[in-house]
């Protein structure tokens, strides 16, 4: 069962948000870096899949061990 009083799982699954957010709008690229005055953001598929990967793996983890 899925833990939300941890704070891992809540970043996992926001994460696991960010990514979906990301295939619905159609983000195709496989990286992208774009500089401005806020400092540099980075966005595209290759990020995308880390983050997914990153927020799985949170979500889970404490389940995993038992």
């Amino acid at each position: 069962m899925i833990d939300l009083k941890q704070t891992s799982t809540k970043t996992g699954l926001m994460l696991l948000g960010s990514v979906a957010v990301g295939l619905i709008t159609g983000n195709s690229d496989l990286a992208t870096v774009t500089v401005g005055e806020s400092g540099a953001q980075l966005g595209g598929t290759i990020p995308m899949l880390s983050a997914a990967f990153i927020g799985l793996f949170d979500t889970v983890r404490k389940e995993i061990k038992g």
